[in-house]
């Protein structure tokens, strides 16, 4: 499996961990660095709306919240990806097919790709990609919190056959703004990923980050902490 190949796994998060019937880590962090308000898994998820793009803000009435990017970064159509593909050209974000039919399935299943924010044209070196996503957490009683979800992403990395020097690091959390988050980093070489997460409306709302200059993981960084976790809730289509 190519090192880039593993973002997959991150997004696969806890749905094919579970359908292993692996055990949940019990690991929690120190009670200064909580990940509790507006973090409880609901027992039925909202129905999910895919949000909206206005300029470069993301806006997303069901899991309440809006982030926005700098002016320079792109922020291209659904569609996108498939046509740089039907090109030659691999942007190396999600490859589904990189697990196998189970993974593919569970994926397709429990896991909406949102949205996806570049920093530079797609297919520049040492490009820069956050990738929104959300994880229907509703059959998972288990994940309590974001930090239960890291924690069961975290293992599902380490008990899978990973590349050669591909790292793994602990879970953590982090206050941003107004919002604290547990997040997971990974390494592979000189490419780095940043997976943040936060749970709500029975999702896991992920915010995952795949970059080479810390500075432009600090610029992610900054999105989330000028974002607005505290939207209106909206059921749309319901």
């Amino acid at each position: 499996m190519r090192p880039f190949a593993a973002i997959i796994i991150l997004l696969l998060g806890v749905s094919f961990a579970f359908s292993q019937k692996r055990r949940t880590p019990t690991k929690k962090l120190p009670d200064s660095v909580p990940v509790k308000a507006g973090t409880e898994v609901r027992e039925a998820a909202l129905k999910l709306d895919s949000g909206s793009v206005t300029g470069r803000t993301y806006i997303n009435p069901t899991l309440s919240f809006q982030v926005t990017f700098p002016d320079s970064w792109l922020i291209p159509g659904p569609d996108y990806e498939a046509y740089m593909k039907s090109a030659g050209f691999d942007l190396h974000t999600i490859n589904s097919d990189a697990l196998g039919p189970l993974a593919k399935k569970q994926f397709a299943k429990n896991v909406t790709v949102l949205l996806t924010a570049y920093r530079s044209m797609p297919g520049t070196p040492d490009n820069t990609f956050v990738l929104i996503a959300a994880e229907n957490l509703s059959a998972v009683s288990q994940i309590k919190d974001a930090v239960d979800y890291v924690d069961v992403v975290r293992q599902s990395l380490l008990r899978a056959k990973l590349p050669a020097g591909f790292k793994v690091g602990e879970t953590d959390a982090e206050k941003l703004g107004a919002m604290q988050f547990a997040f997971l980093d990974t390494s592979s070489g000189t490419q780095k990923r940043r997976l943040y997460a936060t749970v709500r409306q029975g999702y896991a709302l992920l915010f995952t980050v795949s970059y080479v200059k810390e500075e432009d993981l600090g610029t992610a960084r900054d999105v989330l902490k000028a974002g607005d976790f505290f939207l209106p809730t909206s059921n749309v289509g319901d």
